[in-house]
């Protein structure tokens, strides 16, 4: 593991520093996973429940994609079969379960279904099995005595990762975890990973064009956080950017 592997693992778990607007949000991924679904139903959705999306994140995008190269690259082979669990937005599990993919960055839990996480409208429960020679980043094994969150005992799945998926019963124990307007799960699953990547030989070395997208962006997310409804003209650049971005990233 380099030190811009690990930099970006820090960037993305929140241990951030100094004063820039970039590199000092400490949810940088509530903005940087946004970029991997269509439209901007899932802005819409994060800036409902508060969650600031920051503008600066997308400024630079040869920035931006230079981060997550590194974070795509430092994704491991599982040395063993894992189950994990997770507490989603029911809407973009229902994204996830259309495309029988990630879609974005995931983060799971080796502890169970994490309570604080109920902090979203709609939520569904997800129980992971990641299998040996699955792609993922344990945390706590990777950073070591540098983890942070080692509550959350966190284990990253990236995006493209093929899934098949099984909804099971609600549970009694699973009715006491709440959505941020006191609602229990609509819904809960076994997610079963079933290879390692459906991009395995992503090319990571494509140049970023520049764009208006970005410029865009920044008037979507800044009118979103403010309660308002962007212009239809920023919306189409602005996902319509986004959607290349991330075809050249994967």
């Amino acid at each position: 593991m380099n030190e811009k592997q690990l930099k970006a693992i820090r960037f993305y778990e929140g241990d951030v520093f100094g004063e820039d607007p970039f590199w000092s949000d400490p949810k940088a991924y509530v903005t940087i996973n946004s970029l991997f679904f269509d439209g901007i139903e899932t802005e819409r959705r994060r800036a409902k429940e508060k969650k600031y999306l920051n503008p600066e994140i997308i400024k630079d995008p040869v920035r931006l994609y230079a981060l997550l190269k590194d974070l795509l690259s430092a994704f491991q082979e599982s040395g063993e079969e894992r189950t994990t669990y997770r507490v989603e937005r029911y809407e973009d599990y229902l994204e996830m379960k259309k495309k029988g993919q990630t879609l974005s960055f995931t983060s799971t839990s080796k502890d169970g279904f994490l309570k604080e996480y109920g902090d979203r409208i709609g939520i569904a429960l997800l129980v992971f099995h990641i299998p040996a020679g699955g792609l993922c980043l344990p945390f706590q094994e990777v950073l070591k005595e540098g983890y942070l969150k080692v509550q959350e005992n966190e284990i990253l799945l990236p995006p493209g990762l093929s899934l098949e998926l099984k909804e099971i019963p609600l549970q009694e124990e699973d009715l006491e975890i709440r959505d941020a307007l006191g609602n229990p799960p609509t819904v809960k699953c076994e997610v079963f990973v079933r290879d390692k990547s459906t991009s395995r030989n992503r090319d990571l070395s494509l140049p970023i064009c520049s764009t208006k997208g970005p410029e865009s962006g920044m008037r979507v997310y800044e009118a979103l956080n403010e309660g308002k409804e962007p212009k239809a003209e920023d919306v189409e650049i602005y996902t319509e950017w986004k959607r290349s971005f991330i075809e050249k990233l994967l």
